[in-house]
This record gives C-alpha cells, sequence and structure tokens, in this order.
C-alpha cells in the first residue's frame, strides 16, 4: 500500500527539482496505469492534485473490439448513482423507472457497472466514498472503520484488506486526496464471473495551480491509439501537460481456472496434515501418527488396526499462550478455542500436570499452519487425562465438579444482567480476558490476577456505595474507597461484622496482590508473594484457583445481601 501510495504522489506532486521536466511529462502517468493493473493491487478510483483515475465495468461482449469513439465521448462522474426517473412529455403517457447509475451512457457502458460512488445529503458536510454493493457482498467483505478498508477473514483467522478507503479532505480542493484500490486477484476473479472487464477513465493534468494561465491555442498536440490503451494529450514544454484516455483491462483469470482453484481448495486429497505424538486410544502404545482422518479409525471399525481418532495428544501448556495474547482474534475458554469464525479446537483441558491435551480427531480441523504450531509443542504425556475430559469426552456425562473461576464469571454475568445501581457491568469482553494460569510463568501469573481484579473490584460504583450507604442511615468517610464501602454496606444491611470485614478482604486481598504483581511495587516484594504462591499451594494455577473460589464465596454473600 505504501508503495502504491508513494508512485501516486511521484505523478501527482510538483517536485522541487526538475519541475519544468515534470510539468511537461504528464503523458509518463501512462506508465502508473500499466503497472497498476498489473500489481497486486489496481486502482479502482483516484482524485488527487494533477490525477483522476475512475473504472467501471463494461460487459466483455462490447470491449472485443472496444467502440473507441464511444468511449471517448463518455464519461462517468463519481455521484451517478441508481435513482427512480420520472419521464413526462413528448406526446407519451408519464413514465417511471428505475434507473442504473450509468443510464444514458453508450451501448459499452449502458448494461455495465459503476463501482464507486460519492452522494451527498443536504445539510451535512459528509460526502463518503461508497462501493458497489453487488461488488461487496460477493466477495464478503465488510467495512471496518479503524482500518478504512472493505474486509474479510482468511483461513488463519487474519483480517484481509481487499478494498482500501483512502479518503483525506484538505483545506481546498487542491489538496483532497482519494483512493480506492482493491486486490487485483480477487477483482480479476469477480470481473471473469460478472462476464465484464474494466473501462479506465484517466486525466493527468500538470500545471502550476494558482498561476496557470491556460492553454496556449499552438501548444504541441498528439494521441495514441491501440487497442485497449487511446488517449491524447497535450504539452507547454516547461508550463504544463495534459493526458485523457481510457484503458480497457480484462480479467487476468480464466472461468476455468477459478473453478479448478475452488474445486481444489475444497478437496480434502489436498490437505496437509501434521504429525503427532499420541497415546493410540486401543492400544495404549505410544505413537507418532499423522492426524489425517485416512490414517484413523473410529469406533464403529473395530477390526482396523489403525490408532482411534480419539487417541490423546498432550502439550506443553504453553501452547495456550498465543491464544490469551490476542483476545481480539481468539475466543478462548477453558475447553475451546475459536478463532474469528475461521476455525476452531473443539475441545481441550488441562490435566493435573499442567498439560494441554486434546485428540487427533480434532487436530485434524485446524488449517495446517496452526497444526505445525500445536506440533511444536507436543509432547508424550507426564500425567492422565483431566477427570473433567473423561467425564464429558468419554463418559458423556455432565461434570458437575466445582470450577471457582467459572462459578465466579456466572456471577459477575447475573450482576451484568440485573444491573444493580452499585454495579458497572463489566461485559463479555473482560470476562473472556480472564484464565486460569497454566504454565509456571510469574508473569502470566500477575497477567490473570490483573485480568481478574479488572472484571471483579473495578465493577463496584464508589458513588452508588455512598448513596446505599446513606440510604442505609450509615455515616461514611470521604476518602473511603469501593471495598470500605461495600464492606460498610453489608454490616448495614444485618451481616455481622467480622463475616463483612472477611468477605471483603478476600476481594481486598486479589486488589493487593494485583498491586505489588502489577504495580510499581519492589521487585524483591513481587518476588515474595511469588514464592509464597507456590510454596502454600504447589502451583500459580492451583493459587488462582483458590483465590477465586475465595472471591467467590464473597460475591455470593455481597448478591444475596444487597438483593442483585
Amino acid at each position: 500500500m505504501n508503495r502504491l501510495m508513494k508512485a501516486l504522489a511521484k505523478i501527482s506532486e510538483l517536485p522541487e527539482a526538475d519541475a519544468a521536466e515534470w510539468l511537461s511529462s504528464a503523458i509518463s502517468s501512462v506508465e502508473f496505469l500499466k503497472e497498476s493493473v498489473q500489481s497486486q493491487r489496481l486502482v479502482l478510483f483516484a482524485s488527487m492534485p494533477c490525477v483522476l483515475i475512475h473504472a467501471v465495468l463494461a460487459p466483455l461482449e462490447y470491449l472485443d473490439p472496444p467502440d473507441q469513439e464511444e468511449l471517448n465521448r463518455d464519461y462517468v462522474v463519481l455521484d451517478n448513482s441508481w435513482v427512480i426517473e420520472h419521464v413526462s412529455g413528448g406526446g407519451e403517457p408519464d413514465r417511471v423507472y428505475l434507473a442504473p447509475p450509468m443510464d444514458g451512457r453508450g451501448k459499452t457502458l449502458k448494461n455495465g457497472e459503476k463501482l464507486v460512488f460519492r452522494r451527498s445529503f443536504a445539510g451535512s458536510p459528509r460526502q463518503p466514498m461508497e462501493l458497489s454493493q453487488k461488488l461487496v457482498h460477493a466477495l464478503d467483505l465488510h467495512f471496518i472503520p479503524e482500518r478504512s478498508a472493505y474486509c474479510r477473514l482468511d483461513e488463519d483467522g487474519d483480517v484481509v484488506e481487499v478494498i482500501k478507503v483512502i479518503d483525506k479532505s484538505g483545506d481546498d480542493s487542491t489538496e483532497a486526496v482519494t483512493v480506492v484500490p482493491i486486490l487485483a486477484k480477487d477483482f480479476a476473479e469477480y470481473m471473469q464471473l460478472a462476464g465484464m472487464g474494466m473501462v479506465i477513465f484517466f486525466d493527468f493534468t500538470r500545471v502550476r495551480l494558482g498561476s496557470f494561465q491556460g492553454w496556449s491555442s499552438d501548444h504541441e498536440r498528439f494521441e495514441h491509439r491501440a487497442r485497449d490503451l487511446f488517449y491524447h494529450g497535450g504539452v507547454m514544454p516547461g508550463h504544463g501537460s495534459y493526458v485523457n484516455g481510457r484503458m480497457i483491462v480484462r480479467p487476468g483469470v480464466t472461468l476455468e481456472e477459478i473453478v479448478r482453484a475452488h474445486k481444489n481448495a475444497r478437496d480434502p486429497a489436498n490437505r496437509n496434515y501434521a504429525t503427532f505424538k499420541a497415546i493410540d486410544l486401543k492400544t495404549g502404545d505410544r505413537v507418532e501418527v499423522s492426524c489425517d482422518p485416512e490414517g484413523l479409525s473410529n469406533y464403529f471399525q473395530p477390526e482396523s488396526l489403525l490408532p482411534l481418532e480419539m487417541s490423546p495428544v498432550f502439550f506443553r501448556a504453553e501452547v495456550l499462550h498465543r491464544y490469551k495474547a490476542d483476545p481480539q482474534k481468539y475466543d478462548l475458554t477453558d475447553r475451546s478455542i475459536d478463532c474469528r469464525g475461521a476455525w476452531s479446537l473443539q475441545t481441550y483441558d488441562v490435566n493435573d500436570v499442567g498439560q494441554v491435551h486434546t485428540y487427533l480427531r480434532y487436530l485434524a480441523y485446524l488449517p495446517y499452519k496452526e497444526q505445525l504450531y500445536w506440533q511444536s509443542f507436543n509432547e508424550w504425556p507426564k500425567g492422565p487425562l483431566s477427570e473433567r475430559a473423561i467425564t464429558t469426552d468419554f463418559r458423556g456425562e455432565f461434570y458437575t465438579e466445582y470450577d471457582s473461576l467459572h462459578s465466579l464469571k456466572r456471577k459477575i454475568q447475573r450482576l451484568d444482567e440485573k444491573q444493580p445501581s452499585w454495579w458497572q457491568p463489566r461485559g463479555r469482553e473482560l470476562a473472556q480476558a480472564v484464565h486460569y494460569p497454566v504454565t509456571a510463568s510469574a508473569t502470566e501469573w500477575a497477567n490473570e490476577i490483573l485480568a481478574l481484579d479488572q472484571l471483579l473490584n473495578e465493577g463496584f460504583r464508589v458513588r452508588e456505595l455512598r448513596n446505599l450507604l446513606k440510604a442505609l442511615g450509615r455515616p461514611f468517610q470521604s476518602e473511603w474507597k469501593s471495598l470500605k464501602l461495600l464492606e460498610e454496606c453489608l454490616v448495614g444491611s444485618g451481616v455481622d461484622e467480622e463475616d463483612a470485614k472477611t468477605t471483603v478482604n478476600a476481594l481486598r486481598k486479589l486488589h493487593d496482590l494485583r498491586s505489588v504483581l502489577k504495580g510499581h511495587s519492589a521487585k524483591a516484594k513481587s518476588r515474595e508473594e511469588e514464592k509464597q504462591a507456590i510454596a502454600r499451594f504447589g502451583s500459580f494455577r492451583a493459587h488462582f484457583m483458590n483465590i477465586s473460589a475465595e472471591c467467590d464465596s464473597s460475591v455470593k454473600l455481597i448478591i444475596g445481601t444487597l438483593k442483585a
């Protein structure tokens, strides 16, 4: 994209050096067009000083050969759009009909397709660029405002900017810049399937803005006529030059090539599969086997000697770091991972020794690059499957053991739904950001403590808790923060003072730990907290389970007492 904009700037901006030569060589801008249609991105529209490019589509049948005289007479205006026309007079009854954007043009363009639009609304200064909805929908694109682009997701769940909209206003029209480039591969396929070719209207006029006096009657003129590129122009050496014309671009891909590419993408035989260390569920043997479904068996093939597709595969816990680090891209729960709908790992779990595990069957559903990522963390098991996985995945039963974090999140969700005055709803995104630590990394543990504190303790509203104390007839001090106010609200609502203190202390413990681990405390103090967590609970995960359980009990009492 930067390369494209630099190339446009080169043909648009008057250079300080060699200005006279630049002013006389507008025809060199035609080379930009030739390169653009051969590039990864081609320009559908560009309006900037000295540059105007506007591409539309026309039926291929009218471009073989193109009617150059007709196309030279025709012109497409940016704000031409669909309209309901009313025709009256001429000795005929009134007619009302739906007119397409290029109605009234010659036969080449009349049944074509306009791609970019700029509409205005009376009283509004905004004149946003709009794209053909047929084009946008066919390519499955969605406008992402922060990217100023029409985008889709690739098979890895990454955002692909297919059509970029660069629209910058200036103090006057000579400073405004509008450029709409599109990925050439996508556009070529669209053109072929629509039976269309591209007609590019272009005008490159180079003059000294503000001082140009007009074209002399005897300025040099030139003309070029090739089958798919025809233009005329003029030059006043050292003062200015112009070139105005049309370029025809046909689809760079055949229908047969499109069908073959789509067929190959859907053909399972073209998929790649990684090899993993696994435990064959039939024999209990350690095997190194591809997750290719063709090389696996299932419960309906008792005579098969192939490993079962439900054979477990184990990984170092660090495999989850990628998904924790990017919650906007990955929806990570305690049992599944979803990548923006591009792919999903339907089930996984963590065993008692901290290994992540899943099954060959579900690894096969991942894109090959994602399989290779998991393969890099693959190891032999150091312990059995989690009890939860055995219960749900093999016994087909609900797992009913208490999960402190899951229970706490449910209560917070209930507060979000009920919205008591003293609670600031936390939202799904904050809840999804909190997970159990899975590794021995103190940084991961500290990050999860921070996320849990943000989810829970930052939800209590100081002002509303003060109002609640007033309603309860309890005094308070202006410097009291949310947790002290909460404790007094519990006491004012009938909770024993010691019980109220114990309840809120669980929340204080969490907040104080966050301050030590993620604040500006001395490194030695943070290190001491890490040592204590390991000494008392054996792992950061176990410590986190404990502190979330204490918070869960506290929130349960708070909800019950304050009638949430």
